[in-house]
């Protein structure tokens, strides 16, 4: 949808230098090469995928650790990951409306992804001159083999014993693109925290078993045309579709240890079901359950102020 685009806008960048930066435009040309490659997703509006998940990302929660580093691998080897982010308060300056996330898997639990947004106040796609290194469910200490990459890296630009056992306690790393972005690195990842909010929660759906993808095909005719005219074609990109169970859970209004529940509001949330205890009996896996009212209405009701919306 979006990666044609983006593809034409770094390739602009690229050529006309504008940072005067050869380690970021080599940067480019490696994105450049891999959008091309990657499977695209296009996963809809930010408020609308994440705002059923805010009981798993939350403030206090570390992306890709813990809660939020389980059930999580890439489909593909390589992918890019787009969404919309809708802000009306925020200022012009301010205001990235498109966002994308390119990742490739290197192995072992480790990921390296690019951030590249479309700011509203320049009107095309820029990259982060940052990349990251992140190690899924385990601190960088304990990722063996991203812990023997690091170490010669942090010790070569003047890292002491203190910073590499900080970094070790850390499961991402951050790379920037040329020494002069080093200075700027902690404020660039704040700036791109919410990508990697949205890649996680990506990857943590597209592992739930009712959770499938759709491809969207271009018309043929106008890539046929935009080849003709030297252009990017356009993508095919996937979209996440969630498939709703055949029975309803709980009829009844009870929780699982039966007893009968006044009626609440769930939050979305994920379900591990296991050979012990199956979904509906034969169903395991991942899965994902949507913002939903549950309980018996003769028990009374519960009102809580949490905000629900379906995707």
């Amino acid at each position: 949808m979006y990666g044609h685009h983006v593809v034409e806008d770094l390739a602009c960048l690229r050529k006309n230098n504008i940072l005067e930066n050869n380690h970021f435009n080599e940067g480019i040309g490696l994105i450049i090469d891999s959008i091309k490659q990657a499977k695209h997703f296009h996963l809809g509006k930010f408020q609308d995928f994440i705002t059923p998940m805010d009981k798993i990302f939350h403030e206090k929660s570390r992306v890709f650790y813990g809660e939020c580093g389980e059930h999580v691998r890439l489909p593909y080897d390589l992918c890019w990951f787009e969404f919309e982010n809708f802000a009306p308060d925020v200022a012009m300056e301010e205001d990235v409306p498109k966002r994308g996330v390119l990742v490739k898997d290197l192995g072992g639990s480790t990921m390296m992804a690019w951030i590249v947004n479309w700011p509203r106040f320049y009107g095309k796609w820029i990259a982060s001159p940052q990349q990251y290194l992140i190690s899924v469910g385990k601190t960088i200490g304990q990722n063996e083999q991203l812990r023997k990459l690091l170490t010669p890296y942090i010790e070569r630009n003047g890292g002491s014993p203190e910073v590499i056992q900080s970094y070790y306690a850390s499961n991402i790393f951050p790379i920037p693109m040329g020494r002069k972005f080093m200075r700027m690195s902690q404020g660039l990842m704040q700036d791109d925290h919410r990508d990697l909010v949205a890649l996680n929660a990506a990857l943590m759906l597209l592992n739930c078993k009712n959770v499938v993808t759709e491809d969207n095909h271009p018309p043929a005719k106008l890539n046929k045309k935009r080849k003709k005219k030297g252009k990017q074609e356009l993508f095919v990109y996937k979209t996440l579709k969630l498939v709703l169970p055949s029975k309803s859970e709980n009829k009844s209004g009870t929780g699982d240890s039966g007893i009968k529940m006044k009626i609440h509001l769930c939050r979305g949330h994920f379900k591990n079901y296991t050979k012990d205890s199956p979904l509906f009996g034969k169903y395991t896996g991942l899965y994902w359950w949507q913002p939903h009212v549950r309980g018996n209405k003769s028990e009374g009701m519960v009102v809580k102020d949490y905000k629900i919306e379906a995707v």
